[in-house]
């Protein structure tokens, strides 16, 4: 009973003030808790520590330079406030490893756990920290690009996606206790992380639905801009930044399985 009433209102708590601080919107709050309550009650300390690193220092970070983004605010797909979509996207996968982790009991679904934060978080991290420094350039071709382009790196958003994956291998390191290789696990998470956000930046640059607004003429991931119908201008209309996460995530878990 003790359990239930700290994971309930560690997840109201939670959802609360992300609701009041703009982080989540009414879908995305619901989804958040619903999450919460998985992970929290399912999983304890060991589980919570990890998501809660993602969720509040990228919630954070997506705040810093809010000056400086309003410049892409009718760029990306999505604001930096979590919707419903956003939430499943980075922390479905999450959610169903909790689970599975709860009634296998197999170490191995900490571990993609781990791992599937890792790719979010790094992915995260290099966009928020890569639209506000360096000159990026396409991954694919590696030509300059706009900040903000789907595809689009740089050397400080790369930093920073080693970065975000690094915290949240690290998050989870502190409890490997039955582990006999944590050292080894912390470097292959971390990798696994940074690898998922590279596949995610060749996604966006090759299947990721992006258009061009029929008015005003400019790049966008919408499919309304300047209240007018976009047109694509490459990629898949029903790939969004969503799904591409998605997708990602499964790469990099794919990549640590083969490696671990």
């Amino acid at each position: 009973m003790q359990q239930i009433s700290l994971t309930l209102f560690l997840s109201l708590a939670i959802v609360y003030f992300s609701y009041r601080a703009s982080f989540l919107s009414l879908s995305g709050s619901i989804a958040t808790f619903v999450l919460a309550m998985i992970v929290f009650g399912l999983g304890g300390w060991a589980w919570a520590v990890p998501i809660l690193t993602f969720f509040i220092l990228s919630s954070l970070l997506s705040k810093a330079g809010k000056r400086r983004k309003q410049i892409f605010s009718d760029t990306f797909e999505k604001s930096g406030v979590r919707d419903v979509g956003q939430v499943l996207a980075n922390g479905g996968l999450a959610g169903l490893f909790a689970l599975l982790g709860y009634f296998l009991k197999d170490h191995i679904f900490y571990q993609l756990y781990l791992v599937s934060l890792a790719v979010v978080n790094a992915d995260t991290w290099a966009t928020e920290i890569g639209v506000l420094f360096g000159k990026p350039v396409l991954i694919t071709t590696f030509k300059p690009a706009q900040p903000g382009v789907s595809g689009a790196v740089s050397f400080f958003g790369t930093l920073a996606s080693l970065s975000g994956s690094f915290i949240i291998a690290l998050s989870g390191w502190l409890f490997f206790n039955g582990f006999t290789n944590g050292s080894t696990l912390l470097v292959l998470i971390t990798l696994s992380g940074l690898v998922g956000s590279i596949a995610d930046s060749f996604m966006g640059a090759l299947v990721q639905g992006q258009y061009t607004c029929s008015v005003c003429g400019k790049y966008t991931e919408r499919k309304i801009h300047c209240a007018q119908p976009t047109k694509l201008k490459s990629g898949h209309a029903w790939l969004n930044n969503d799904w591409v996460n998605i997708l990602a995530t499964v790469a990099g878990l794919i990549f640590y399985l083969i490696i671990a």
